[in-house]
């Protein structure tokens, strides 16, 4: 794996992952925030959804093949 691939997949990654965090934050959807603090009367509860870093990672997969692919085909062809 070349650098420029892996430089496309992590900004691929953190981008989706910061898109759907926000939106989650934002719009109140509990499946797409992550909570590192949360107050109780027993203590402190910590967790959250990690769904955005999932999907973040799946993009971030999908986007590292596809630049791989359209790289190696543009090579090909000159």
């Amino acid at each position: 794996m070349k650098v420029k691939t892996v430089i496309i997949a992590l900004l691929s990654f953190l981008a989706v992952s910061g898109i759907l965090l926000f939106l989650g934050q934002t719009y109140q959807i509990e499946v797409l925030m992550f909570q590192f603090y949360n107050e109780t009367s027993d203590g402190f509860e910590a967790g959250g959804s990690i769904a955005p870093f999932v999907i973040g990672g799946l993009v971030s997969y999908l986007m590292g093949r596809w630049f791989e692919n359209r790289k190696s085909e543009v090579s090909g062809n000159e």
